[in-house]
């Protein structure tokens, strides 16, 4: 998600997504796969569920605005039977996430009446269809017929065969209804977007290609357009969104990260000029066909970007403080002087309310393809939870409602059996001392992920013979059990795992279990901090630290002290 731009910088990116998509013949094991971070401080990270219904036409649907709550009017509900959701997939494979770009300021305003906003129109499309085209042409009927009444969006389209991007604005005060456009990634090839428009000119004639009616006679209708442009050389990005030195440097830089990630650093130093915002005019492809086949936990991998051994790497500098932290608190732009700066803005995030990787894997019954790998807060500091999507029961520790549903959800209240809450502890506790903490929670991350997939592949197996035996009910109830209780156990998991981090990273020491010790079971040990703060402080303070002999002596007198049991006093 994201706001209109002047906001978003006030704000510093209070609401603002990344997706990863990966086709099927990209992954290693010809799935497809599809990333989402849902990035805004507001947003309680909680897996929404949406149950079959059976409806007629004069059954009404209230619709509400996912990021404000408001509510927006009601539309028909479908007249025949819907698809379970869980999440962002349904119970036929289809799965899809969203970013927002804003776009021009003119058409961010809804037009008056109109009712589908962008959070409404991913779950509604996915109770109501079973592929990604089909996806596409339901999210056309729902906007032009009941008016789309959100700013620009990205969305992230898949089911087992394809992956689209489909970018949609409104048309503000003009008209009801939307324009836009959609591409099919092609088979064997990966792509990203990050609050920036992405697609430009495409083939009109291509089969593998969507759009409005009047997505190019729209833009020259309200004069964006000379009337002479024609199809070859009409850019949807171009005209619906511009990109900026903002949409560059906080957007497309992220797509950078992952793409140099897979590609390496021909594509890294190719494109550093458009992602660090100094040549908007070198735009990155809107695919990338990766050398290697990229796995699920690859994509987990990538999901935890911070821009590692790049040219916008911040996890040395001075505002990465003494333990060299790959994050920088909010607001995204600052001033010193008379000059204006910015932070950077990584995959990885703290802001995260949800994200997810969901696999969709068309060897398997539909009941099986769609698989929800689910994880409350930073990408960087979660594990995600496999759960499929065609489970009718959700882990109560992950399960709740949203603004969408009409609901405000517990955002202020504390929950040790909420997974959101449990999973802040962890990610804000390492945040405290990253260099020291992380490495202790990654490795952890890994452990649990790994054992998850290997659970999963076990279970599909135990399914399918279940299935093949006839034994249907039986097989929903083993949907149903996995996720329940891997949701449930890991809240529990990672609560204790957050008092094993608390017990040993306190008080700034590095404190671990020694029987040998006979006064704590412990050793003390910590490495202070990092060799640039230190070189800081010296260069900062001049003589205020210096010892006046300075031979180094005292520092052995006090190690000698602390041998005779003086080292309470310090």
């Amino acid at each position: 998600m994201k706001l209109s731009l002047p906001l978003l910088l006030t704000l510093g990116g209070a609401a603002a997504c990344t997706n990863i998509l990966v086709t099927p013949g990209a992954s290693s094991d010809h799935t497809s796969q599809l990333a989402y971070n849902a990035d805004s401080a507001s947003l309680y990270g909680s897996l929404y569920h949406y149950p079959p219904t059976s409806s007629s036409s004069s059954t009404k649907r209230d619709v509400y605005d996912w990021d404000s709550g408001e509510y927006l009017g009601h539309i028909p509900e479908s007249s025949t039977t819907t698809y379970n959701v869980v999440g962002n997939c349904n119970e036929v494979g289809l799965c899809i996430g969203e970013t927002t770009f804003g776009g021009l300021e003119d058409l961010c305003e809804a037009y008056p009446g109109s009712i589908v906003d962008y959070g409404s129109l991913i779950w509604i499309t996915l109770q109501r269809s079973a592929t990604a085209r089909e996806a596409i042409a339901t999210m056309d009927h729902l906007m032009q017929t009941y008016g789309y009444a959100s700013e620009g969006e990205s969305f992230s389209i898949a089911d087992a065969d394809e992956v689209w991007i489909n970018e949609v604005i409104g048309k503000g005060k003009h008209e009801l209804g939307s324009v836009w456009a959609a591409v099919r990634i092609p088979d064997g090839a990966v792509s990203s977007h990050a609050n920036q428009a992405r697609i430009t000119t495409f083939d009109w004639e291509s089969p593998d290609v969507m759009y409005s009616a009047d997505v190019l006679s729209f833009a020259k209708k309200i004069g964006l357009l000379d009337g002479a442009v024609g199809n070859r050389d009409f850019s949807f990005s171009d005209t619906y969104d511009p990109v900026t030195f903002e949409g560059a440097r906080f957007c497309e830089g992220r797509v950078w990260s992952f793409f140099s990630s897979v590609m390496g650093d021909d594509f890294q130093t190719k494109y550093v000029d458009y992602a660090t915002g100094k040549n908007l005019t070198n735009r990155m492809p809107l695919f990338v066909t990766p050398p290697q086949k990229i796995s699920l936990l690859d994509t987990f991998s990538h999901m935890r970007n911070h821009f590692e051994g790049s040219e916008l790497a911040f996890d040395e500098d001075v505002g990465s403080g003494a333990f060299n932290l790959p994050y920088r608190w909010r607001p995204l732009t600052w001033s010193y002087g008379d000059k204006n700066y910015v932070n950077e803005r990584a995959i990885g995030t703290q802001q995260t309310g949800w994200n997810f990787v969901a696999n969709i894997r068309g060897s398997l019954p539909k009941p099986l393809q769609a698989v929800i790998w689910f994880g409350a807060d930073d990408s960087a500091t979660t594990v995600r939870v496999p759960i499929y999507a065609a489970a009718r029961e959700l882990p109560q520790s992950f399960a709740g409602r949203g603004p969408q549903d009409g609901v405000v959800p517990p955002m202020m209240k504390f929950d040790v059996d909420s997974a959101f809450y449990v999973t802040n502890l962890v990610s804000n506790w390492a945040y405290s001392r990253w260099a020291d903490i992380y490495p202790v929670v990654l490795e952890k991350i890994m452990v649990f992920e790994q054992t998850y997939l290997n659970q999963l592949l076990e279970t599909d197996a135990k399914i399918m013979k279940l299935i093949g035996v006839g034994e249907k009910e039986e097989a929903f109830q083993v949907i149903n059990d996995f996720g329940v209780k891997l949701g449930d156990s890991f809240t529990k998991s990672w609560f204790s795992f957050f008092g094993e981090l608390f017990v040993r990273f306190r008080d700034g020491y590095d404190i671990t279990t020694n029987t040998a010790d006979p006064e704590c079971g412990c050793s003390v040990g910590g490495n202070g901090f990092n060799h640039e703060t230190y070189a800081r402080i010296a260069e900062e303070t001049g003589d205020q630290y210096l010892e006046p002999s300075n031979d180094g002596l005292a520092g052995k007198r006090w190690e000698t002290k602390s041998k005779l049991k003086l080292k309470s006093m310090f």
